[in-house]
């Protein structure tokens, strides 16, 4: 009898160091994270584990080589395996990077590493970080500013709504399997919440999109033919889908694949003049262009006013170089803009004066070129904007 209950005290004392240690016993484990220290680099980083600093690059979704003490690296020794569509890999990068800054603190109003993050400040760091080009703005404008998805994809912005006003509570972003990243409500840190919370789960969920489906970016090499092939879209529909004039691209360029608008802010308004569709469908593709003061071509760079002279004159509209305050000294004054009609700032800057001035596309959004983002959207109902609102006027006239 002793001998037995010997026997079965060792099997149970087998069966239990078997499953503790034995990985065929276990559910799976997950990749490894590293935990960013002050002096460390990627390239050190790598070295540690013995990989390659792209592999701990593109697994993290990292823009570049700059990290901060605290991030939270993945690391994984398989050879990373990139999406198939350009925009699913945007999405993932933005995924991960966000993933990166889990147990950052949260701070109301501040947007950065070093000092925290409110929920909407987590979301402009990571897709501005990630050359998605936005302005700073408020949970409620990220969901104004963002297109709608109904098959919402991993780097997507999810957001709450109170259910009765459809008032925006708070956002993240989306990582899949109802999970999102967020730095907000019921914790002091970043974190990875669920929509099955219960908090979360009393709210309307909507989700948003900054990376749509069927928009490309040409990279280095890349062109119009190459681009074509690749996505079995025949070279004069990609044309017409971006009022491309040539064949010629420009590396960067923001190139719409599919019929529907990504941004259809413009659709079903009246357009301006004759070719208004066709400079707003060509001055999208120049979204995230660099701002220079005085330039007028987008390799070199644009300022606000050098942008409306480029996008008309690539149409082949004769419009001359002028400023802000030129424009506006030429263009009658009008209460209700069509989609291609310009419309003017006061005061921006350190400047006085009418100092800025944009393309209107409709539904109060307007493309234009700022020194920190570049070419974006900008919604009229900002505050700073709406502080700087000076009029819209009228482009029919300058094609008379």
């Amino acid at each position: 009898m002793f001998n037995g209950k010997l026997s079965g005290m060792i099997l149970t004392l087998v069966f239990m160091v078997s499953f503790t240690f034995l990985p065929c016993l276990k559910a799976e484990a997950a990749d490894p994270v590293h935990t960013v220290t002050s002096g460390e680099t990627v390239e050190s980083i790598a070295k540690t584990y013995d990989i390659s600093a792209e592999q701990l690059m593109k697994t993290n979704g990292l823009p570049d080589d700059k990290l901060f003490a605290g991030q939270r690296l993945t690391i994984i020794q398989t050879a990373y395996i990139p999406s198939i569509y350009q925009w699913s890999e945007r999405g993932k990068k933005i995924a991960n990077y966000a993933k990166s800054f889990i147990g950052f603190k949260k701070t109301a109003g501040e947007e950065t590493p070093e000092k925290g993050f409110d929920s909407s400040g987590l979301i402009h760091w990571v897709l501005s970080r990630q050359n998605v080009p936005v302005d700073r703005l408020t949970v409620d404008g990220f969901y104004k500013q963002g297109m709608d998805t109904a098959t919402p994809k991993t780097g997507d912005i999810i957001f709450f709504l109170e259910k009765d006003s459809l008032k925006v509570v708070t956002a993240g972003i989306y990582i899949g399997k109802n999970q999102f990243v967020n730095s907000g409500y019921g914790a002091e840190t970043v974190q990875v919440r669920s929509t099955t919370e219960d908090y979360f789960a009393k709210y309307q969920v909507a989700y948003k999109t900054y990376t749509p489906k069927g928009e490309h970016i040409v990279q280095t090499g890349e062109t119009l033919k190459s681009i074509s092939e690749n996505y079995s879209i025949s070279m004069s529909t990609i044309k017409s889908r971006n009022a491309l004039s040539t064949d010629e691209l420009m590396q960067g360029q923001y190139l719409q694949l599919y019929s529907n608008p990504l941004y259809p802010f413009y659709v079903n308004q009246d357009a301006a003049y004759d070719k208004a569709y066709d400079v707003i469908k060509y001055a999208y593709t120049l979204r995230g262009f660099n701002y220079v003061f005085g330039g007028e071509d987008p390799m070199i760079g644009m300022d606000c006013s050098g942008f409306i002279y480029w996008v008309m004159k690539e149409q082949g509209l004769s419009v001359k170089r002028g400023s802000a305050a030129d424009y506006f000294s030429l263009l009658p004054k009008i209460e209700n803009p069509k989609a291609g009609d310009l419309v003017f700032f006061r005061d921006t800057g350190t400047r006085l004066g009418v100092t800025h001035v944009g393309i209107y596309l409709g539904d109060g959004r307007f493309l234009h070129t700022t020194e920190n983002t570049g070419v974006h959207i900008s919604n009229l109902s900002s505050g700073y904007f709406a502080e700087k609102f000076e009029s819209f006027g009228q482009v029919e006239s300058l094609m008379d």
